[in-house]
């Protein structure tokens, strides 16, 4: 983490490779999912000796970049219209801050399922009305959780890039906590049931 910038490694491809991603302020937003990153921008930001060594030897293995801006939906928006139902970002898409749109599409799917379950499960006839009554159901349930992983999304976001004086005590603070303690501030995120 770093003054309005953070970065992010970890393995893929069953550990043969490294995926890094920058996280960087901006205004690029152009139609398409991706564009070619500038190497020269990414390293310039993370220059700063500010930034760790290994952040920057991170930082200078990479030959080619890809960038994409990041969005998130307001809250409010219509999740379903008769027998139909959106679920994952489609129908709330969140800042990356919290590491959960996969987790809550998922989380969707589970819902969207189990209300479809037992709606179905109890009528013989004409599904029509009674499905689109379960898709209300699912999203009424799923609202709230969502809501607040946006909330904490977008507060990390703002932790995640302090500046100054903020950036040293959150780094103090960090480190007092431990791992441990950190891990335990999402709990409610992670041992959810559907």
């Amino acid at each position: 983490m770093g003054p309005n910038a953070h970065l992010v490694a970890y393995p893929i491809a069953g550990g043969r490779q490294i995926n890094v991603v920058a996280v960087l302020p901006g205004t690029w937003n152009r139609p398409g999912w991706s564009a070619p990153g500038e190497v020269a921008d990414i390293k310039t930001i993370f220059a700063s000796s500010l930034w760790p060594g290994a952040a920057r030897m991170l930082i200078g293995a990479v030959d080619e970049w890809r960038k994409w801006a990041l969005f998130t939906m307001p809250g409010g928006g219509e999740w379903t219209s008769g027998t139909v139902a959106l679920l994952g970002d489609a129908a709330h898409a969140m800042l990356p801050f919290a590491a959960q749109g996969a987790g809550m599409a998922i989380e969707d799917a589970a819902v969207l399922a189990k209300c479809l379950g037992e709606t179905l499960g109890e009528t013989q006839n004409e599904h029509g009305p009674a499905i689109a009554v379960a898709m209300q159901r699912y999203a009424r349930l799923r609202r709230p959780r969502v809501s607040r992983v946006q909330r904490a999304a977008r507060q990390q976001g703002r932790i995640y890039h302090l500046t100054g004086p903020a950036a040293f005590a959150r780094d103090l603070a960090i480190r007092a906590m431990g791992p441990g303690r950190m891990l335990a501030r999402q709990s409610w995120i992670y041992d959810w049931r559907a």
